[in-house]
């Protein structure tokens, strides 16, 4: 079956994160939405529909799938940013020429030949819903429209994920393990004596060739991608999802990020999502909760949003850097490839390419920032590619 994953018209509410990735390759819970929906549906062909300006990374990123393609066939159309369940994409399959809503955003259709070829041509999911006179049906299936949700409905989708782990099993090992039973980790996961990890509110799992060092914490619902690395003293609370190749130190609650990012030294980090490549200097803390308890508002695409949320923390694009002793408010959102060396607080809405050094903002140089990207990305033994900086440069240029 013809299975296309794509994005609406709301991708860019997932900013600064989706500036340089579709919104199916953010994380909520173990996995990314299309990790999840790749395990899903294994064996079908998968087609996927993106904003133009990401095509290039994404055909590089997802070399086994079609990207943006012309001619359409009869098939399932999904919504990438939602936490799909293998009962809600069977009964999609079985109900033909059928809406599929979720508290009144479109999140599938199955589609004809006909239908789909239509939408494309007039634009797509990227610019418009589908409108015609098909059957409609309501799901209850959640959808991931801003950060601070993916980062909220974590904890719930770590427990769900869990059934994605069954190759993984409970770790020989002389550290602490509390509720052993719901601790999952790969064999090749070095724990070190002294280390306490604790499931009893919820699973532990541990990708491949990570290292947890001695006297860490880490507690569930807890999600650790290959190739970390956690240092001595560092503790990790529930509801943290971790990308590959991460660094961890200091503290860490109710966290995503995306990948390849080092938050080594000491430090609060709470209620936040990072993407990759991000770098936090050492003391570099995090508000997520207002003196007056009130809820926190988050500047999204111009807009000011009120959460609903009473601990928000941050939210940091690509190729973030943050000085020693850098102190972000509750809601703050730093754009991709910006420098954080403020005296005080910086601003809570950030731009992306800011340099925001002392008490001035201005624009970070071009030649000097993609410098250092790619000294950073061969630091890991990887490349900075042409359509990844041709990415960086649209963003940059806007």
């Amino acid at each position: 079956m013809n299975i296309y994953i794509y994005e609406n018209n709301r991708a860019l509410n997932l900013s600064p994160i989706s500036l340089t990735r579709p919104s199916f390759d953010i994380r909520c819970g173990a996995l990314t939405f299309i990790e999840r929906l790749s395990i899903l549906l294994p064996d079908e062909n998968i087609h996927l529909c993106i904003r133009p300006e990401l095509e290039d990374v994404t055909k590089e990123t997802f070399p086994g799938h079609h990207v943006n393609p012309n001619h359409i066939k009869e098939g399932i159309w999904l919504l990438g940013n939602v936490l799909w369940g293998t009962e809600d994409i069977s009964a999609i399959k079985t109900q033909k020429s059928t809406l599929f809503f979720s508290n009144n955003t479109l999140i599938a259709a199955n589609l004809s030949k006909e239908a789909g070829q239509k939408w494309i041509e007039s634009g797509g999911p990227i610019l418009n819903d589908l409108k015609n006179d098909y059957a409609r049906s309501d799901l209850n299936t959640p959808v991931v429209e801003f950060l601070w949700e993916a980062v909220a409905l974590t904890k719930q989708q770590i427990e769900k994920d869990v059934q994605f782990f069954m190759e993984f099993s409970s770790p020989d090992s002389d550290a602490i393990l509390i509720n052993r039973e719901n601790i999952f980790v790969h064999k090749s996961v070095i724990i070190s004596k002294g280390a306490v990890i604790d499931a009893s509110k919820g699973p532990v799992m541990i990708a491949n060739d990570t290292i947890v060092k001695p006297l860490s914490y880490l507690e569930g619902p807890l999600y650790l991608g290959e190739k970390c690395i956690i240092e001595p003293m560092t503790q990790i609370k529930g509801g943290c999802s971790i990308g590959p190749v991460c660094r961890l130190g200091g503290e860490v609650n109710s966290v995503i990020i995306q990948g390849w990012t080092n938050k080594v030294h000491d430090g609060h980090l709470g209620d936040a999502y990072l993407g990759q490549w991000v770098n936090l200097g050492a003391g570099t803390v995090n508000s997520n909760l207002k003196n007056n308890y009130s809820d926190i508002d988050v500047m999204v695409n111009g807009t000011k949003i009120n959460t609903g949320s009473k601990h928000i923390g941050c939210f940091i694009g690509d190729y973030v850097k943050t000085a020693i002793g850098t102190r972000l408010n509750t809601g703050t959102v730093i754009g991709t490839g910006s420098n954080i060396a403020f005296k005080g607080f910086p601003p809570k809405t950030i731009q992306p390419f800011s340099w925001c050094v002392g008490e001035k903002i201005r624009r970070n140089k071009w030649e000097a920032f993609i410098e250092t990207a790619k000294i950073v990305k061969n630091r890991r033994s990887l490349d900075l590619s042409p359509a990844e900086e041709k990415l960086l440069l649209n963003i940059f240029e806007v």
